[in-house]
């Protein structure tokens, strides 16, 4: 045998030995089933994944979402501060008068009623004062409405204050009754406005104590109670005053 065909027939060796060796592993389990998964099937034969897959490899691709451990979507606490929780409680508003407030407009019809007739009571007071330092003759007269007007003046601006805080309106004109009073007094002079102002005081002055004291005793606001009961008082003089001068027989 030639060196050529000696050759020729060794390749042909090598080639059938090396297809047979293939052939042997393709036939070993372990090896085929690495060569399905390798290419991303599994035993059902169903495709799973490839190794060689772009989207693997993609820079491109989205990255899973991060969670922020600073943000809490829990209702019952503060985003900035995860620790307090939350005041959900809406059974008080932060403008609920507490205990012991009055909230305005919540006063009752019987002291509404009372701060409207003492707001005409001390308007009556302080006109009538001014006529007597005008009009009067006596000098008793004429001291007794300044008193009047200082007295009053400064209980009407205290009743003003209350019933701002309470929510009342007060009047800004003397009731048609009241007013007819001025009037009438306002074309009198001398002895007569004398006569007719110290009778008009008693009359003033009893109504005025009948509303102060049941409001003292009956008044359901405790700010508008405790006032009535502070000038009670002031008003009970007044009317003590104004009949002595009655009783003084030498002042005409």
């Amino acid at each position: 045998m030639t060196s050529l065909n000696r050759k020729s027939l060794f390749k042909k060796l090598v080639t059938v030995a090396g297809i047979a060796g293939i052939s042997s592993l393709i036939a070993v389990p372990g090896f085929a089933e690495l060569n399905r998964q390798t290419h991303g099937f599994n035993q059902s034969g169903d495709r799973v994944f490839d190794l060689a897959d772009n989207d693997l490899n993609d820079p491109n691709s989205p990255e899973p979402p991060v969670t922020d451990p600073n943000n809490n979507n829990n209702p019952g606490r503060s985003p900035n501060n995860p620790n307090t929780p939350t005041n959900n409680n809406p059974g008080r508003s932060p403008n609920t008068p507490t205990s012991g407030e009055t909230a305005p407009n919540s006063l009752s019809s019987r002291d509404k009623n009372f701060v409207l007739q003492a707001a005409q009571t001390g308007m009556l007071e302080v006109q009538l004062g001014k006529l007597a330092v005008e009009r009067g003759s006596s000098a008793r007269v004429k001291e007794y409405g300044q008193e009047m007007v200082n007295e009053h003046t400064q209980a009407n601006q205290e009743l003003m204050q209350l019933a701002m805080q309470k929510g009342v309106e007060l009047p800004t004109e003397m009731s048609s009754q009241n007013k007819a009073l001025t009037d009438r007094l306002s074309g009198l002079s001398g002895t007569s406005f004398d006569k007719a102002y110290k009778q008009a005081m008693i009359e003033s002055h009893n109504q005025a104590i009948a509303l102060f004291q049941a409001q003292s005793q009956q008044g359901q606001d405790s700010e508008l109670k405790g006032w009535a009961t502070k000038l009670l008082p002031n008003l009970q003089a007044h009317l003590q005053m104004v009949n002595q001068m009655l009783a003084d027989t030498s002042q005409p």
